[in-house]
């Protein structure tokens, strides 16, 4: 008598995992399962479309969000005026955000990031070429009028500028070259902290969980686009430097506090703000990502090792944080903990791509975590696109109104779904 074909299946299932090894089907376990996988997908697939729309609008909110000139100080800002203030950190991550969305094979998660096209971005270059640069080779910068003493922060923005050395646009490949090259010597230049890590900031030594963001997959990109292993070894150890000093023990579990005075060795913020959690996570998922996707990484195996788990940590520990209405709070310790789309949506975007790259550590448990928390952002989106509710980028304690980062982190979260999807 003919085996069902659900017994058919167990066999097979049990050839291959003696001949493959069980961690290459982790998620494959039973008939039921597989099918039960599909239906999830295509309800995922049903909802993608269904949501799509939103991403032009956010993308818009974004863009108007953005401030090319900005004379006053930060410190001379009044709260209304605050929310037309442009940061430099918020030209490298609204840029990242709009390849992700308009040209994601640019991206370093897409297949080949680092070859050209022939079809030009020309939306992230726009962006690039308006990170004006400062005589001390800091991108961005000038739109501060560099007051913000800010070290990595330019340093968001050196990938996509990066960009345009090897695709096509009329500015040719040297004048970007030599603005990312700058970028790089100044960030090399820059003071380190007593474990050997570029600060975050220039006029001290200091740690910032958003550092993880600015500096690291910049080093990265850099790296893999030149073959230079020490620059994706040095984005690894900043990483793994900054992970030693601001990991603490939270109420669920090791998380990252926000920052960390190396001169005066004492905390400025020991807090675990969830968007430190987001640029932290993000920062280091690009770095892996960026790795593997380069000439040496069959050389650093154990590097993106590392980096999965603590990406991994930080998630785990997050999502235990989570509010009723699956949004993260604004600080999981150490604030207030109003609910805040803005780090929901960066930590939604590093689960999915974590399923995308490393499936056999980010199982659907994470996507799912993810689904929840998107449609919770989702809620909170209004007909401009504007996410709502948001911590204010520059008063971590409060609610904003429009924020560039928040407005970016969504469009990460929505093309990261997509990607998991294969669409």
């Amino acid at each position: 008598m003919q085996r069902p074909l659900f017994y058919l299946y167990l066999s097979l299932l049990v050839f291959v995992q003696a001949v493959l090894g069980s961690r290459h089907i982790s998620r494959l376990t039973t008939y039921h399962e597989i099918r039960a996988d599909n239906s999830t997908n295509a309800a995922e697939v049903s909802l993608w479309w269904q949501h799509s729309r939103l991403v032009e609008n956010i993308k818009s909110a974004m863009l108007a969000s953005i401030r090319t000139r900005c004379v006053l100080s930060l410190r001379k800002v009044s709260v209304i005026v605050r929310y037309l203030y442009h940061c430099s950190w918020e030209q490298g991550t609204a840029s990242q955000a709009v390849l992700e969305t308009d040209n994601p094979e640019y991206s370093v998660f897409g297949k080949s990031p680092f070859q050209d096209h022939r079809n030009a971005p020309t939306s992230t270059l726009q962006l690039a070429l308006s990170a004006v640069q400062t005589p001390d080779g800091r991108l961005s910068q000038q739109i501060n009028d560099a007051e913000d003493a800010a070290a990595l922060d330019g340093a968001s923005a050196g990938s996509t500028v990066l960009l345009g050395s090897f695709t096509r646009n009329p500015r040719g490949s040297q004048y970007w070259e030599s603005a990312a090259d700058k970028e790089l010597a100044y960030v090399l230049s820059v003071n380190r902290t007593s474990n050997g890590a570029i600060s975050q900031r220039a006029d001290g030594r200091q740690y910032w969980a958003d550092g993880v963001f600015m500096g690291p997959p910049f080093l990265a990109y850099y790296g893999a686009l030149h073959n230079n292993q020490s620059l994706l070894q040095l984005a690894y150890d900043n990483c793994r430097l900054y992970r030693e000093a601001l990991l603490i023990d939270g109420p669920t579990g090791p998380l990252w506090a926000h920052i960390y005075d190396d001169d005066t060795k004492s905390w400025i913020d020991e807090g675990i703000w969830a968007t430190g959690l987001g640029w932290a996570s993000l920062g280091m998922i690009r770095v892996a990502v960026t790795i593997r996707k380069s000439a040496f990484t069959s050389n650093m195996t154990e590097q993106v090792n590392d980096l999965v788990a603590w990406t991994k940590e930080i998630l785990d520990g997050a999502f235990l944080g989570l509010r009723t209405d699956n949004l993260m709070p604004d600080y999981i310790t150490g604030g207030p903990s109003f609910a805040d789309s803005s780090s929901s949506s960066a930590l939604a975007s590093v689960a999915y791509r974590g399923a995308k790259f490393f499936p056999e550590t980010f199982g659907c448990n994470y996507t799912r975590k993810a689904a929840e928390i998107r449609e919770a952002v989702i809620c909170g989106v209004d007909s401009m696109g504007v996410l709502s509710p948001v911590v204010d980028p520059l008063s971590w304690n409060a609610t904003g109104v429009l924020s560039t980062e928040g407005q970016a982190f969504a469009l990460m979260m929505f093309a990261a779904w997509k990607d998991w999807l294969c669409l």
